[in-house]
């Protein structure tokens, strides 16, 4: 009986690495909570925020990675969307998203069946090579991975 349940210990534990494998891709649209998301496009820069107002942008230590998205509600009711909510990985570790004053649709109440293109950019060493983003319609859900 011992060994029936650590076989299916075993198993559990195969099927998260499973799912890792099938991470989106750009261009794939993907699903957290209420939001559905599409990633699509990524470039880097210096500088990020409103070009053309000095106030609203904002200067990397290193350099932006800039995420491009779509974000549509596909729920039942207006749910808010937050850049801060949205996580860059590299090589395991999670980047916060760089707070820039300005952010289109950032804090943004979506209606159902309406949707925003915005850009979350995190500030990482120049020269970093994201592995994926982790798009939440939450401070609190689970994510869904894309890889970048």
């Amino acid at each position: 009986m011992l060994l029936a349940a650590c076989g299916a210990g075993n198993q559990a534990t195969e099927k998260p690495a499973e799912s890792h494998a099938q991470a989106a891709v750009i261009g794939t649209p993907v699903r957290d909570g209420k939001f559905e998301f599409i990633v699509t496009s990524v470039d880097r820069s210096k500088t990020a925020g409103n070009p053309s107002n000095e106030y609203e942008q904002s200067t990397a230590q290193g350099e932006y990675i800039n995420v491009h998205l779509s974000v549509k509600n596909t729920g039942n009711e207006a749910q808010s969307y937050f850049a801060s909510n949205q996580k860059l990985i590299v090589g395991g570790k999670k980047f916060d998203a760089a707070s820039i004053l300005g952010l289109k649709g950032d804090g943004d109440s979506i209606n159902p069946g309406l949707g925003i293109d915005t850009v979350v950019s995190f500030d990482v060493p120049v020269g970093t090579n994201p592995d994926s983003i982790e798009l939440h319609d939450s401070a609190f859900s689970g994510g869904a991975t894309v890889k970048l």
